[in-house]
This record gives C-alpha cells, structure tokens and sequence, in this order.
C-alpha cells in the first residue's frame, strides 16, 4: 500500500461525499420548485373557476364554457402531475453495514476505493430520480402555460364577439 495509493483513493472518496451532498441539495431545491409551480397551478384554479363564473352569468355567452372548462381541466392536469411528483421515489444509499463485512479485511486503499465507487454509483441512481422530476416541472409548466393560452383565446373571443 503506497501513500501514493491511499491520496489517490481518499481523493475520490472526498470527491464523492461533496457530490453527494450536492445531490440532496438538488432534491431539496427541485421539491422546493415542485411546491412552488404546484401552488401556481392551485391558485389559479379558484380565479379561473370565478372568472368563469361571472363572464357566463354576466354575459349569458355559454360558448365559451367550454374553453373555460377546458383550462381548469389543464390546471387540474397541472395539479395531478405535480402530485404524483412528490410521491416517494426511491432513493438510494450507502449500505454501511454490508460494506464494512464485505471489506473489513482489505486494505485501506481498497476499502476507499470500493466505498468511493458504490457511492457513486448510488449518486448517479439519485441523480436519475432528480432529473426525473425535473422533467415532471417541465411538464406542470407547460401544462400551466397551455391553460393560460386556452384561457388567453377565449376572453380574446369573447371581448371580439362583444365589440361587434
């Protein structure tokens, strides 16, 4: 076993404990956003619902319900994907226990390096689940994004057939 050895290896093994602890910052940061465009979508629900509301009863323009209707479902849609976006997702780590029995009698340099490997390997799971909900936020915001386009069209419509 060379000091050379033993450098080389707690190196990595420094390396993956600060990737690790970026990946749970980036769980927390992406659980945080997923909160965030969830509220977004809940608000919106209510103030689209009463708009709704008003113009129908104001205007008696019951072709437009559907459209209207159309984006709280969008919203709604919203909703549901960020919900299913919190459900646990399997996260992986360190089995510390199996790792000390299968390793104890290595040497130093081994055990580093072996623990340095599985740990990334269990960062990169992780980094996997992240990327996941990311891509679920994307889709809330393009959801949110096409309930306010419904939502745009049909006041535009609206306030046209009005003006004639």
């Amino acid at each position: 076993m060379s000091d050379e050895e033993l450098k080389k290896a707690q190196f990595f093994f420094d390396f993956v404990v600060k990737a690790d602890r970026i990946t749970e910052q980036s769980n927390e940061r992406v659980l945080k956003k997923i909160h965030g465009v969830l509220t977004l979508a809940s608000t919106l629900i209510p103030i689209v619902f009463g708009l709704g509301y008003f113009v129908l009863t104001q205007t008696k323009e019951w072709k437009i319900f559907s459209p209207i209707f159309a984006s709280l479902v969008i919203f709604l849609l919203a909703i549901a994907r960020g919900i299913l976006l919190l459900k646990p997702k399997q996260f992986f780590y360190v089995d510390v226990l199996e790792l000390i029995n299968k390793y104890k009698n290595e040497a130093l340099p081994f055990i580093i390096n072996k623990s340095a490997v599985t740990w990334a390997d269990i960062i990169n799971h992780n980094h996997s689940v992240i990327n996941s909900r990311e891509k679920g936020i994307n889709q809330m915001l393009m959801l949110i994004a096409l309930g306010f386009i419904v939502l745009t069209v049909t006041f535009l419509a609206l306030g046209i057939s009005m003006m004639k």
